[in-house]
């Protein structure tokens, strides 16, 4: 079993919660959909000390991946690959991991497209370098990865932080962003259709049937998926 879980922005609280389900139902692996909040500026990380706790205490709970959104401390998680030689999964703590844009993840025998971030509606108010980085935009080459990834690994799922244009969820200025365009084209030209596609961004808990392809927005604060159904 998977658990699909929605943005978080650092509430380690629920992220608790959904921890400790997890490990009630034996579930191997916690899928982020972005704006995790982990590794965030000022002070020490709640998050990341209880992972650094956790796998002292219960080596064998479950593995936290995430695609990274725009709220993130890009940063941090940069240097972080730097300092790992880039791998394609990055640890932000232990048993903690961020799936690079574009890379190919096979979690419990299922093969997994990572394509996290997207864009700011309110970087106006933020400051660079502080709450806010250039980065949080998938850039052409690991949008052009994720979609030779798409079409030669033939993926069941699809991760992503923001979605498909034509996904109907209900959010002002998408047509002025160049990541839903961007995935609007994967999904549009690819030849492989994905059975499932999970995102974030918008806060809402909802599916959407399109072509072959099931959409579910995780939601946000504690919600989640499971797959198969608990």
């Amino acid at each position: 079993m998977i658990y699909y879980v929605g943005d978080l922005h650092g509430r380690v609280e629920e992220m608790v919660k959904i921890d400790r389900d997890a490990m009630k139902h034996n579930v191997k692996y916690v899928i982020q959909v972005g704006d995790f909040g982990i590794r965030w500026p000022g002070g020490p990380c709640s998050m990341y000390k209880y992972f650094h706790k956790r796998q002292r205490k219960n080596p064998a709970a479950p593995i936290w991946i995430t695609c990274g959104g725009n709220h993130e401390n890009w940063s941090k998680w940069l240097k972080l690959s730097e300092k790992q030689n880039h791998p394609d999964l990055v640890e932000l703590a232990p048993g903690c991991f961020y799936a690079k844009r574009g890379t190919i993840q096979t979690l419990d025998g299922i093969k997994h497209l990572f394509i996290g971030g997207a864009e700011s509606i309110d970087k106006h108010l933020r400051k660079e370098g502080v709450d806010w980085w250039p980065y949080e935009t998938p850039s052409y080459q690991e949008f052009s990865l994720a979609f030779s990834n798409l079409e030669k690994e033939e993926p069941e799922v699809v991760v992503s932080h923001d979605c498909p244009m034509t996904v109907p969820v209900m959010k002002s200025k998408r047509d002025k962003n160049p990541t839903p365009q961007n995935l609007q084209n994967m999904f549009t030209l690819s030849n492989h259709q994905p059975k499932r596609w999970y995102f974030g961004h918008h806060h809402t808990l909802q599916s959407w049937e399109m072509n072959k392809t099931t959409f579910y927005c995780c939601g946000f604060h504690g919600n989640f998926y499971s797959y198969p159904l608990k």
